[in-house]
């Protein structure tokens, strides 16, 4: 049976044509160099935070990244339909290099900085994916969806390990500051991979991304938002994405908190920091490789949505017995390489109903904006529990997180019980 579907899988990818298969190669590049940068960045924004304020701080940094997220995404939908996909896109990546190599010169320098660039690397990483998926949600249909939307997370997740090895192994003899540098060329590749992305994606529709008139409209936050309210998918989608996201923040404290205990050095930390989103990455490509053809092509749509929580829920249990480092490590590893791929790929599936303008416009606000956001109200229930109950945080965050779980399983039951005919999602199952 699973012989047969790689033997159909092949003989679909066959059939595209040129620019089809062309639109699928340029998108698999994007998604490698943007992970790769991430891979790069991540590791040095967290280390050089911990390094200048202390783990305790990071609920402080999610909570600023709220208004930042605000404003950009406020720009992005404003300027999108003016600008375009690609030269909105071409921006963007400017000033991430600008950033970069402006952080990379005066980090140390500068005592606020690395406050600054962690939360601006928080943000923007999210709308480069955001801008890729909503063009290839547009050109992908839904039977290729099938197979190609693991192959894109899985391009990303090798990007990631690639770009992994680079503070894994490079940081204490470049310094954490000097890896900065490195992203900037990953990124000039990047825009001339999406300038084919988007050539390619309005050649196959045989239209622009965007009419005459949606380029006159004015757009914001709240125009996505009432996309998001008028349907009961976007709801959906963005309820398990901010369930996702308070357990990522709740995972990712605990983490390093850990980690800050564990290893003192700064460039050290980067190792190996470097090294753990090294095996998250790993992880992701077999999740994204294997597990997500399994899970979509034998489970369906709606066993995966439940599959996702309760497997990471047993995941994180472990640390109530045994609140040990490697145990903290290990549900670091499994919430974020299940977030990049097997949760990643049953929940872009979900926005392939929707329309252009719900695929740009209201995704840029679920998959950046409260995707971010989730991350405040995460820090929140940090900061409580540092502040009533510090001595014993780790183990009554760990109970939170088990909360969440439980929550997140009752919507995923409440919404295919519910709108499992109203939706267009029987040819996902």
């Amino acid at each position: 049976m699973i012989w047969a579907k790689i033997v159909s899988i092949g003989k679909s990818f066959l059939s595209l044509s040129v620019s089809e298969k062309w639109f699928v190669f340029c998108a698999m590049g994007c998604g490698f160099c943007i992970t790769m940068d991430y891979a790069i960045v991540r590791p040095v924004g967290n280390s050089l935070f911990i390094h200048a304020y202390g783990a305790q701080i990071f609920p402080y940094a999610w909570l600023a990244v709220l208004p930042l997220n605000a404003l950009v995404i406020s720009l992005y939908n404003y300027f999108l339909p003016r600008l375009g996909c690609y030269k909105m896109f071409l921006l963007i990546v400017l000033t991430i290099m600008g950033v970069n190599l402006f952080s990379g010169l005066f980090l140390q320098k500068i005592f606020v900085l690395p406050f600054l660039f962690y939360c601006w690397k928080e943000v923007y990483v999210m709308l480069m994916f955001q801008q890729l998926w909503s063009v290839i949600h547009s050109t992908i249909s839904t039977d290729k969806a099938k197979y190609l939307y693991g192959l894109f997370f899985a391009m990303g997740g090798l990007g990631g390990m690639l770009g992994s090895i680079i503070p894994g192994f490079c940081a204490v003899k470049m310094g954490s500051e000097g890896l900065l540098f490195i992203a900037i060329p990953v990124y000039a590749i990047l825009a001339l991979l999406f300038y084919q992305v988007v050539k390619k994606s309005e050649q196959i529709r045989g239209e622009t991304h965007f009419s005459e008139n949606s380029k006159k409209q004015k757009t914001s936050i709240l125009d996505g938002m009432k996309m998001i309210k008028s349907s009961p998918l976007l709801k959906f989608i963005l309820c398990i994405v901010i369930l996702m996201q308070l357990i990522a923040t709740i995972v990712d404290y605990q983490f390093n908190q850990a980690l800050q205990s564990a290893v003192s050095e700064k460039d050290l930390r980067t190792e190996y920091a470097g090294r753990i989103l090294g095996i998250v990455n790993m992880a992701t490509v077999v999740f994204q490789f294997i597990g997500a053809f399994l899970l979509v092509h034998l489970m369906g749509l709606k066993r995966s949505h439940f599959f996702v929580p309760a497997v990471l829920g047993v995941c994180v249990m472990g640390s109530l017995m045994f609140p040990v480092f490697g145990l903290f490590a290990f549900s670091y590893i499994a919430v974020k390489s299940f977030d990049f791929s097997l949760f990643g790929v049953i929940k872009e599936m979900l926005y392939i109903p929707c329309g252009v303008d719900q695929k740009f416009r209201a995704k840029s606000v679920i998959d950046v904006f409260a995707y971010r956001t989730a991350k405040a109200f995460g820090s929140m229930i940090i900061l409580f529990f540092q502040f009533v109950a510090a001595s014993t945080i780790m183990p009554i965050l760990t109970w939170t997180l088990v909360g969440i779980f439980a929550v997140w399983l009752l919507a995923v039951a409440k919404m295919f019980k519910s709108y499992d005919n109203a939706f267009v999602l029987d040819e996902l199952k």
